[in-house]
């Protein structure tokens, strides 16, 4: 295996590659490993995702666009709102222009080595392991501070560079990647791909797509060729979508079982949403549930396939039910539960009460009695029929019976807004119909073929018929309020 510059140093330097305790895993020995309360459930994404930030989905009315907004802005190395930054503090050392460089930099690192094993310790990430996402941050900041501060001989090593590019790729510091490249010479390796993939992470995907756009992914090494193919469909879904899934097929292929197969499956899957494939979304579903249940990013992924069946109204057509409980059978039955809720939810925000309620039916027969989930179950079940003419007074009354203090911030405004609509609906349906004005005598010089004309515009009402459609009229007038309250709502 190639390796920097060999100037053995008298004594081992802290990040020089400590022996790996156990090859499989991957984790250096003497490293302490972190208990695993660290879980990321449904609700709840993991700290940090190397290859990019997720989004919370927002469903609107424009699928296509939406699911195409999702995909791109995992481009996007900016942390999202669930995922804190893992190297604001590594960056500042290495911000600046290479003026500000020391004059000689360090050559007792082994780049190649060093990436290596956090590419191991992501793949534990991918299978579950929870404790990684501490440990990968560690690795992240220590790697930040040995790369910016390595001396520019140490990139004249293609391995070394190659292993450059894979490492800020794969989470490091684009600041640091920036540095770098100010330095003189600069590192070993085409420079569309060292200077693609800085545009890239920082968010400039235009010019990015013009450095990275021609590159042959399969003709690179397996390992930087996975990530710069899982790059290049990120910065085409917008423009291409079939292009897009076709890179992350390649990507996959390229890295088969690493984290880089997991988020490229876990993208194909949204793009196959986008597209409106309901075949392909499934295939790819059914292969993320049952190769990456575990992952750490499961539980985010799974808020994601949510939106996006809820888009696709899956659960609509006569055999839905059916299907997605096949497609859902590798999942534990908690893992199941969360799917339902986060359907009957999403299916809430985009007004589809009939998809909300059979997704929320389902969820409370999985729930334990009196637990969290039976209440946010019960509520989204309410929030859907409190907009039914037959149906709004027994969802008021359940939504009053509902303990506030057990949901989170999300599902307290969800309960508010549903109660406001029951309210307003009760509200329209008790006020009085006003009368139908009496039809004018005709006029003494009408010609008998002449029909008598009506002064009231309004239509005699039968009654128990034309009065909740009405009340509905009346009330979502005033949904629209309600509706931004759901849509600003914390999740």
């Amino acid at each position: 295996m190639p390796m920097a510059p060999a100037r053995a140093p008298a004594a081992a330097p802290a990040l020089a590659p400590p022996p790996v305790a156990a090859e499989a895993g991957g984790i250096p020995a003497g490293t302490t490993a972190l208990p695993l309360a660290e879980t990321t459930g449904a609700g709840t994404p993991p700290a940090s995702e190397p290859m990019a930030p997720i989004p919370e989905p927002v469903p609107t009315a424009a699928p296509a666009a939406q699911a195409a907004a999702e995909l791109a802005d995992d481009a996007h190395p900016a942390p999202a709102p669930d995922q804190p930054a893992t190297h604001a503090d590594a960056s500042a050392p290495h911000a600046t222009s290479a003026e500000a460089a020391p004059p000689a930099g360090r050559t007792d690192i082994y780049p190649v080595t060093l990436v290596r094993r956090l590419q191991r310790l992501q793949d534990l990430i991918a299978s579950g392991s929870t404790a990684g996402i501490a440990q990968q941050r560690a690795m992240i900041t220590e790697m930040d501070a040995a790369f910016g501060d390595a001396d520019a001989s140490v990139w004249q090593d293609p391995a070394n560079a190659r292993a450059l590019v894979m490492y800020f790729l794969g989470g490091g510091n684009p600041a640091v990647l920036r540095g770098i490249i100010q330095r003189e010479p600069q590192p070993n390796i085409d420079e569309k791909l060292l200077t693609g993939s800085l545009l890239y992470l920082e968010g400039r995907e235009e010019p990015a797509l013009r450095q990275l756009g021609e590159i042959d992914a399969r003709k690179l090494p397996n390992g930087i060729g996975g990530q710069i193919a899982l790059a290049q469909a990120a910065l085409t879904v917008r423009s291409d979508p079939a292009k897009a899934s076709r890179l992350l097929e390649v990507a996959r292929l390229l890295m088969p079982g690493t984290l880089v197969d997991e988020a490229a499956l876990r993208r194909a899957v949204l793009v196959a949403a986008q597209a409106g494939d309901l075949d392909q979304f499934e295939r790819l579903s059914g292969q993320y549930f049952s190769r990456f249940r575990h992952s750490a990013y499961a539980g985010n992924f799974r808020q994601r396939f949510a939106a996006a069946l809820s888009r696709m109204n899956v659960l609509a057509t006569p055999d839905g039910l059916s299907r997605l409980d096949a497609l859902l059978a590798p999942l534990d039955e908690e893992a199941r539960r969360e799917v339902f809720l986060l359907v009957s939810r999403s299916a809430i925000v985009e007004g589809k009460t009939a998809l909300a309620t059979t997704a929320a039916e389902r969820a409370m027969v999985l729930a334990p009695a009196a637990s969290r989930d039976a209440e946010r179950a019960r509520v989204y079940l309410s929030a859907a029929q409190a907009v039914t003419p037959d149906r709004y007074q027994a969802a008021e009354a359940a939504l009053k019976a509902i303990d506030r203090a057990r949901l989170d911030p999300s599902d307290q405004a969800l309960l508010e807004a549903a109660s406001r609509t029951a309210e307003l609906i009760r509200r329209a349906d008790e006020a009085p119909s006003p009368a139908p004005s009496p039809a004018p005598s005709p006029s003494p010089t009408a010609t008998p073929s002449a029909p008598a004309v009506v002064a009231s515009a309004q239509p005699v009402r039968t009654a128990g018929t034309e009065k909740p459609s009405a009340a509905l009229a009346k009330a979502q007038a005033k949904l629209g309020e309600i509706d931004t309250l759901l849509k600003d709502a914390p999740r």
